[in-house]
């Protein structure tokens, strides 16, 4: 008798929720490395959790939801990536490819051009509510111009990075110490958007977007304190490690080795610290009573800055690394504590969302993402739609090894776009990348270059000479605005009749003029470096 109302309770939550428009949440870490959380990312093999790193909270949402084993960033860099996570293209499509994107400047590629998660879901007509709080994207601006009715821009520029080093980047105004990387007052502003949305019952998308895992590091005191202790007695140091920074003003007075684990500490204390936001978060998600309508996921934009054993590399590099990042995702019909191996990419989550939300509106035809919506719910056995080329990765970086990635199935492309050398790795099996086939398997390397190149040059993507040449001709620009600088302050320093104030101005931008002018100079001779260099790290 007692399982009758139990039965019925959930016979009636199954018909609730099945008719009910799903609300979305993304949580996007900053840096997060495949193997930073205690969580890993293939069940049978718990060294792929980090040993000393403790994120309770995600472990909880794995338990509950689905973790995904070959999950991809769109791009080893922050910028790119999360252009191309809001529009669902590949970073070469969406015209942004890396950091500080010359082609992209000179093009003044509009991306107001294109549909957002945030645009899409309004033109669904479902009475969405979207919120954008975090780290933005610099070359989208400011997001409520691209859908989003709540956000936290409330500063002079976009938030980027400086807003997780600064209240006020612009007055260099601190974070206050009991809100590191302001990981706990973006908790109190996501969790102040679900009460809203409890009141008025409206359907949402939040995209809640991490300044942490991204130097400088800053972690609360006590909980840097519990990881200072744990590595003392882990090794063996008597008197424990001092909780002093490398860039105090202290630090030559401490042993080296002690400086580099209280970094450690730091490191852990900080990544414990993002996991308890998220887990305030989805604590009043629950309480709420709306966790069952709602699809939590949690990845990073992109690899860890850390070490990321056993993958090859990290972030900037186009390596497993660099690309391959963790992926958690809890929602309506997605089995609990499941797995599932088959490879996804961030770009999917807008054409996933269309479909989840039951939109009748088409997308457009120049999307790369498709719908993870049968994965979600049938892991491994789900069908997936093919795809018009695989995962494609485009990075012609002028500032690190530029390289383009291609995975397709279980085989992975990498070309290095000075010297045009391939290698081949099957990194279903290999996915530390340790062992090349491009020799042993010609027909494949071969297809896949072919089908590559054509992907690239249907979406018109940046060439390597292209993004060399352009930020040689950035750095000519700014060479000569300085050397017209200095000549112009040089003339009137020569003429005489300044006050003491007047000269002393004139000679301090004097000296702004002469340093920008050598930074300038030292990376046009980076930049020949860079043009030649056959590295491939």
């Amino acid at each position: 008798m007692k399982l009758l109302p139990l039965i019925l309770f959930l016979l009636a939550s199954t018909v609730l929720y099945a008719g009910a428009t799903p609300n979305f949440i993304i949580i996007y870490a900053d840096d997060l490395g495949y193997t930073q959380t205690s969580v890993p990312m293939m069940k049978d093999r718990p060294e792929l959790a980090h040993e000393l790193h403790q994120t309770p909270n995600l472990e909880k949402l794995a338990a509950r939801g689905m973790r995904f084993s070959n999950a991809y960033c769109p791009s080893p860099v922050c910028t790119s990536s999360r252009a191309s996570i809001q529009f669902g293209m590949t970073t070469a499509r969406v015209g942004c490819i890396s950091i500080h994107d010359v082609v992209m400047n000179k093009k003044e590629i509009d991306m107001g051009k294109n549909l957002s998660i945030a645009e899409m879901l309004k033109e669904a007509d479902k009475g969405y509510v979207t919120a954008f709080f975090g780290k933005g994207c610099t070359p989208m601006g400011w997001f409520k111009d691209h859908g989003y009715d709540v956000t936290d821009f409330i500063h002079k520029h976009p938030n980027g990075n400086a807003h997780g080093d600064w209240w006020e980047p612009a007055e260099k105004t601190p974070i206050p110490l009991d809100d590191p990387k302001r990981m706990f007052s973006l908790a109190k502003t996501s969790t102040g958007f679900l009460q809203e949305r409890a009141r008025d019952k409206k359907p949402f998308f939040m995209m809640i977007s991490h300044y942490a895992l991204h130097v400088h590091n800053t972690s609360l005191k006590s909980t840097r304190e519990k990881y200072l202790k744990l590595l003392a007695e882990q090794s063996g140091i008597e008197g424990g490690i001092p909780d002093i920074s490398k860039h105090d003003a202290k630090a030559d007075t401490v042993d080296k080795k002690l400086l580099s684990l209280r970094e450690i500490a730091n490191y852990a204390a900080m990544m414990e610290n993002m996991d308890t936001s998220i887990g305030t978060v989805l604590d009043e998600l629950k309480a709420l009573g709306l966790e069952e309508n709602t699809y939590v996921i949690f990845s990073s934009d992109n690899g860890g800055g850390l070490k990321n054993s056993p993958l090859q590399g990290g972030k900037a590099k186009m390596w497993e690394g660099g690309l391959r990042v963790p992926m958690i995702v809890a929602g309506p019909g997605i089995p609990a504590n499941s797995q599932c191996d088959q490879p996804v990419a961030q770009w999917d989550f807008l054409t996933t969302m269309h479909d989840l939300s039951g939109s009748s509106v088409p997308l457009p035809d120049d999307l790369d993402g498709i719908s993870l919506r049968s994965v979600f719910e049938k892991g491994n056995d789900g069908k997936l739609a093919k795809r018009d080329t695989g995962l494609v990765f485009h990075f012609p970086a002028y500032y690190t090894v530029p390289i383009t990635s291609y995975r397709d199935g279980d085989f992975k492309l990498m070309r290095h776009l000075n010297t045009g050398e391939v290698k081949l790795f099957n990194v279903s099996e290999d996915m530390g990348e340790s062992r090349e086939l491009s020799k042993t398997m010609p027909e494949k390397t071969t297809d896949m270059i072919e089908r590559l190149d054509l992907y690239l040059e249907k979406v018109g993507a940046w060439t390597m000479k292209e993004v060399y040449a352009t930020r040689q001709e950035e750095l000519d620009e700014w060479i000569e605005r300085e050397q017209e600088r200095i000549a112009s302050i040089e003339r009137e320093l020569a003429d005489g009749g300044l006050s003491a104030d007047e000269s002393k101005k004139l000679k301090a931008e004097m000296k702004t003029a002469k340093k920008n002018l050598e930074k300038h100079r030292l990376n046009s001779k980076q930049l020949d470096g860079n043009r030649t260099s056959e590295r491939w790290f």
